[in-house]
């Protein structure tokens, strides 16, 4: 739900007429009841107990509860009741009733009303021994609609809407089992409904006046009270995963009975966050891994990859070529657009109705905003959809709804579903620094091989680097060696010409005077180089500023030849007794053009930039110009299109990232940053400042840091890697040179801008040969601990991995064979606020699936860059 900004409107009859629609006979039979001058509830026109004249807001959600339940009753008589509609479900007042369970915590948002299903009652948080957290998320789990009330109603009062919208992005986040949301504006004599769903929202153009329009507003509560209940958002192929009792859709979950919610299992259990999802191939089992959970479903833009076509056609790659680096991504189990009775469920067609746009309502005189929660993250928490908390940034674009219909316009987005054989659990569970830098090895393994074939991954971040179970003869290693690293999620992946044919023929430079001069003018410099280093760097100069002339392919080419030879003398490697080669420098590679996507219509926009902005490189994250200055040279960078030298910057922050937040093996997370301090040492200050800046602050602030690290090179180390936890000590001379090569690679983007792959590789391996056989330096308790934790988890798992049958009570109907059920695990990977897309004028990007909810951290400390 990226695209939050994105509103579009169309009218209140076709809105009804189309994606609420009601039977006309069983529409006027409910009408006519409800309205019956017996019952009370229409008089004079008018619903009874709703204010007339001048009201509070609060004199709005009693008589509002009271009406939707009364038309519910009666919606819920005169239409059958199917195995497909919402089980139980009725309006609650939580504006004049909170829930006593949850903490009293004024920063919370909470709807007025809501439509709450059965799934547990107040009562059943209060005495439940939950954490706060828990009960939070599981109050959100309840809701399949919600009510924003106000006293002066505008359909274009951005106060209203950002409110509104809030409360349906957090049920998408915590509900992973809905399609969209459904929420209702209302006020003493109107009201509308709003869907948001995948690619944006659809709401009512023109709102219902629910007393003149009685028919109307009865056909609106109706409609949520008897449509089946994929019309009201839910996925009919998901159903909870609850052993031992059979899987159940979560609308069919009951207040009574062996079908209630069980609060305390869910506190021992993750079967909360288990799945059963039906697929043409099959049903498949999901296993949460540890705090992370993709349940396989993907809302697929026009102009967006086939993640599961990419994975199928590297993996017949890897097979035809031998390459070894294959088995480093993810291996498709199978994928598939999704369906439901026989129609593709898209948001234009099976959702939105192909309803068409009416004008919106008039712009309103005031633009002015309210923050009713802010809260810092954890980034990996975050992973994919960065919800849980509604900020006037969040949905700052949603003001754009008044530029008119179509201004923006709704992408239209078709669910994928992706099922991967791969089952691991994020990087961030490693055990040892061995470990930790073998997995993050592999995976630059793995995006080397896809970048070879032709597709640039375009979105590395702490989430999509696993570590993987391996499989040896029907039996799953988890230790070292056996562990293996893998690069997943290529969901926003580009395909681009393969390597092979992006090769460039590099300039002659070859004129003797330009070389006799350059070696006049550098004498002692030329003594430590042969003769091809200075032809190959002047034919880089060339090649990247072709109408350079003599004099300034000199200057840069000196500056280029010096900056090689210092990143090789900060590398590690050997020093050559004789002239550096070539070879030494690794500039015996070629050069290459810059990829162009494959099968984009040449008439639309490029790609948007696409990057999770903890991890996500400078260049990719920032508008303006990101000039390296490092050896001040007179090179410009050039336009910046999606390399992989962008991933592999990727891959540094995700190490840095983890170098700087966690205290070890196991994924805990630093004590400095989590703690409460009356007093906060200027150390501590400093480092959860640094941490906010390059990872926890907003996409503006990270970017605005990354750019100034670049641009302010010497400082980086000093004021940000000092600030390693003392854990990852070893790790800084590796920290410190790959950040020297990003340096180099982008102020020359010569040979190493083009061979980063080959350079990230050699100085991981460097860095795990220069840990020697034992982490000497790793706390074995801890080791053993965070070992202990991923491996009972695994064996928790494990009996539906390797096989074994899947108890049959599993079932809601029995399958044929006890294998029916296969397991898949996969993760999310990308906030989905945060996802960049700068090539829509900075909004937020591309949308993919749900994540986790963020948890409240400490608050957030001061700002770095101004």
């Amino acid at each position: 739900m990226a695209d939050i900004d994105r509103v579009r409107f169309v009218s209140a009859r076709d809105f009804l007429n189309n994606i609420l629609p009601v039977e006309q006979s069983q529409l006027q039979a409910i009408h006519a009841a409800v309205t019956h001058r017996n019952h009370g509830l229409y008089v004079d026109r008018h619903w009874s107990g709703f204010p007339r004249g001048k009201y509070k807001e609060e004199n709005l959600y009693k008589p509002f509860v009271n009406i939707a339940n009364a038309i519910a009753r009666v919606a819920k008589d005169k239409v059958p009741r199917t195995e497909d509609q919402v089980r139980e479900a009725s309006w609650k007042d939580y504006h004049s009733n909170p829930p006593q369970s949850l903490e009293p915590d004024a920063t919370y948002i909470r709807p007025d009303c809501t439509l709450t299903m059965a799934m547990l009652s107040d009562a059943d948080l209060k005495r439940s021994s939950l954490p706060a957290a828990k009960k939070e998320t599981l109050w959100w789990l309840q809701f399949v609609a919600v009510v924003e009330a106000k006293r002066n109603f505008d359909q274009n009062d951005l106060e209203l809407v950002q409110q509104l919208l809030g409360y349906l992005r957090v049920v998408m986040v915590e509900q992973k089992d809905r399609r969209f949301v459904l929420g209702i504006c209302l006020s003493a004599s109107q009201a509308s409904v709003w869907l948001q769903d995948r690619s944006g929202v659809t709401a009512m153009a023109d709102p219902i006046d629910i007393h003149k329009n009685s028919m109307d507003f009865v056909h609106m509560i109706a409609a949520m009270s008897v449509l089946p209940a994929h019309r009201l958002g839910f996925d009919p192929d998901m159903r909870l995963a609850r052993e031992p009792s059979p899987p159940i859709h979560t609308y069919r979950l009951s207040s009574t009975g062996s079908d209630k919610f069980d609060v305390e299992l869910y506190k021992d259990s993750h079967y909360a966050t288990q799945w059963v999802i039906n697929t043409k191939s099959g049903a498949f089992i999901t296993l949460r891994a540890m705090s992370l959970l993709r349940t396989d479903q993907w809302w697929k833009s026009e102009d967006q990859a086939d993640e599961g076509a990419i994975y199928e056609r590297l993996s017949a790659q890897g097979a035809a070529s031998h390459d070894s680096d294959a088995q480093y991504l993810g291996q498709l189990e199978c994928h598939e657009v999704v369906k439901i009775g026989g129609e593709v469920d898209s948001t234009d067609g099976l959702i939105q109705r192909a309803t068409k746009d009416s004008p919106p309502p008039p712009k309103h005189k005031s633009d002015k905003t309210r923050k009713k929660r802010v809260r810092a993250a954890d980034p990996e928490l975050d992973e994919r959809l960065h919800v849980n908390l509604v900020t006037g940034d969040d949905l700052r674009g949603v003001a754009s709804y008044a530029r008119g219909p179509g201004a923006r316009g709704l992408q239209h987005r078709t669910r994928v579903r992706v099922v991967l054989k791969t089952f691991g659990c994020p990087i961030k569970y490693f055990t040892t620094l061995r470990e930790l830098l073998t997995c993050l090895l592999h995976a630059v393994r793995g995006h080397r091989f896809a970048y070879i074939h032709g597709y640039v991954q375009r979105d590395v971040s702490a989430g999509n680097l696993l570590i993987a179970m391996l499989r040896r003869d029907s039996f799953t290693q988890t230790q070292s060696p056996g562990i293996r690293g893998c690069l997943i999620d290529f969901d926003h992946a580009k395909e681009v010409q393969p390597v092979e044919n992006r090769k460039a023929e590099l300039p002659p430079c070859e004129e003797l005077d330009l070389y006799t001069s350059f070696r006049q003018d550098n004498r002692e410099l030329v003594k430590h180089i042969t003769r091809e280093v200075i032809k190959r760097a002047l034919q880089v100069i060339k090649f990247k500023a072709p109408e350079a002339d003599d004099d300034e392919l000199r200057f840069n080419a000196k500056k280029y030849i010096k900056a090689a030879l210092h990143y090789y003398e900060i590398s590690g490697r050997t020093i050559p007794t004789d002239a550096y080669t070539p070879e030494q420098l690794g500039w015996n590679v070629d050069l290459l053009h810059p990829p162009k996507d494959i099968g984009r219509d040449p008439t639309r926009p490029r790609h948007p930039r696409s990057g999770t902005p903890p991890y996500a490189s400078a260049k990719i994250l920032n508008v303006e110009a990101v000039q390296v200055q490092r050896w001040r040279t007179s090179l410009l960078p050039s336009h910046v299109i999606h390399d992989a030298i962008h991933d592999m910057e990727s891959c540094f922050w995700v190490l840095l990232y983890l170098c700087m937040t966690r205290s070890g093996p196991g994924g805990v997370r630093r004590e400095e940053l989590v703690s409460e301090l009356d007093a906060v040492p200027a150390e501590i200050e400093e480092l959860r400042t640094i941490v906010y800046c390059f990872f926890d602050g907003s996409l503006e602030r990270i970017a605005r840091n990354k750019k100034q690290a670049f641009e302010d090179y010497k400082s980086f180390e000093p004021l940000v890697l000092r600030h390693i936890h003392p854990y990852f000590e070893p790790l800084r001379p590796l920290l410190r040179r790959w950040w020297e090569l990003l340096l180099l690679a982008y102020e020359f983007e010569g040979y190493e801008y083009h061979n980063i792959h080959a350079l990230v590789i050699e100085l991981l391996e460097r860095a795990l040969k220069e840990l020697g056989t034992e982490d000497l330096s790793d706390d074995q308790q801890h080791q053993q601990d965070a070992k202990r934790k991923r491996d009972d988890f695994f064996r928790r798992v494990i009996y539906a991995d390797i096989g074994i049958p899947i108890p049959q009570a599993q079932c809601a109907s029995a399958p044929s064979s006890p294998n029916d059920y296969r397991v898949t695990t996969a993760f999310s990977s990308t906030p989905e606020s945060q996802k960049v897309g700068q090539g829509r004028g900075g909004s937020a990007g591309d949308t993919p699936s749900s994540p986790p909810s963020p948890t409240p951290v400490t608050k957030k400390p001061k700002q770095m860059a101004k």
